[in-house]
C-alpha cells in the first residue's frame, strides 16, 4: 500500500481474450505504456492466446473478468457450463447486462458458470489476483453482488469492486474522444493526482481488420476507440507526466501484497 507521501496508480485493461487485437493492445500497453493489470475474459474466443501472452509476460498482473454477456453482433462467446435459462437460441451469452436480470434466469446456473470461469482462469493463469464483472453483469443485483463476493472469499481472490483503499479515477474522456483528446485528458488526470493509491480502467486494442468488425448498433467504431486508448496509454506525453510526478505504476496484485 502507498506510503502517505507516495502517488501510486493502477491502470487496468479490460477484455483480453475477446479478440486478437485486444491481446495485442493489452501487451503493448504493458510493455510500452502504463498498464499493469489485465482482465481476462475466460470464455472469450482468444483465451488460449491470452494465456500464452501472460506466460511470456510474467510481470503482468491478471484479473478474471467474469462474463455473463456477450455484447457484439458478429463475434460472441458461449458459457463454459450449461445455462439454458440465460443463453440465446444459438447457445451464446446474451448481449445486455439487463438480460442477466430477466425473470427465469436461475441464480444456481449463474453460480455454476462463475465457478467454472474462476477455476479455469486460476488453472490456466495461477497468478490471477482479482475478479471483476464484464459490463457489471456479475454484480448487477444485490443477489449477484453477494454471490460474487462469496466466491471471492471462497477462492481467496480479491474483488476489484471491493478494494476500498483504492481511489477510482473516472476516465477523463468519452468514447467519442479523439486519440489526442484521450492523451490530453489522461495527462490532466495524472497531473491532478494526490498522494495515495488510485486506479483507472479502459480497453486498449490495436486497430486491425478484425477489430473493425467488432461492435453493435450504437457502438460501431470500437476499433478506433480502443486504439485511441492504446495510443494514450503509450504516449510520450503521458509517460513523461508519470515520470515528472514520480508516480509509481503498480497493479492490483502488487497492491494486495
Amino acid at each position: 500500500m502507498a506510503a502517505p507521501s507516495e502517488i501510486q496508480l493502477i491502470v487496468i485493461g479490460d477484455d483480453i481474450g475477446a479478440a486478437h487485437a485486444i491481446g495485442e493492445g493489452t501487451i503493448l500497453a504493458y510493455q510500452k505504456g502504463i498498464m499493469r493489470t489485465a482482465n481476462l475474459i475466460v470464455p472469450g474466443p482468444w483465451l488460449l492466446d491470452a494465456v500464452q501472452q501472460f506466460e511470456a509476460n510474467p510481470g503482468l498482473d491478471v484479473g478474471i473478468h467474469l462474463a455473463l454477456n456477450s455484447e457484439w453482433d458478429r463475434v460472441k462467446w458461449r458459457p463454459l457450463t450449461a445455462m439454458p435459462s440465460l443463453v440465446d437460441a444459438n447457445g451464446y451469452l446474451p448481449p445486455r447486462t439487463r438480460d442477466v436480470l430477466a425473470p427465469g434466469v436461475k441464480l444456481s446456473e449463474i453460480e455454476g458458470e462463475l465457478r467454472a470461469q474462476i477455476e479455469m482462469g486460476k488453472r490456466l493463469v495461477p497468478r490471477a489476483s482479482s475478479l471483476s464483472a464484464h459490463m457489471g453483469a456479475a454484480t448487477a443485483s444485490p443477489a449477484l453482488r453477494e454471490l460474487t463476493q462469496k466466491l471471492c472469499l471462497e477462492y481467496k481472490i480479491a474483488n476489484q469492486n471491493e478494494l476500498t483503499k483504492v481511489h477510482r479515477v473516472r476516465t477523463p474522456y468519452s468514447g467519442n474522444s479523439t486519440a489526442e483528446e484521450k492523451v490530453a485528458g489522461l495527462v490532466a488526470i495524472i497531473e491532478s493526482l494526490g498522494p495515495g493509491l488510485h486506479s483507472t480502467l479502459d480497453h486498449p486494442a490495436t486497430d486491425t481488420p478484425e477489430m473493425r468488425r467488432v461492435g453493435h448498433p450504437g457502438n460501431e467504431n470500437v476499433a478506433e476507440q480502443r486504439a485511441g486508448v492504446l495510443y494514450a496509454w503509450t504516449h510520450p506525453r503521458v509517460l513523461e507526466a508519470v515520470k515528472k510526478r514520480k508516480i509509481q505504476l503498480t497493479s492490483i496484485g502488487a497492491s494486495l501484497a
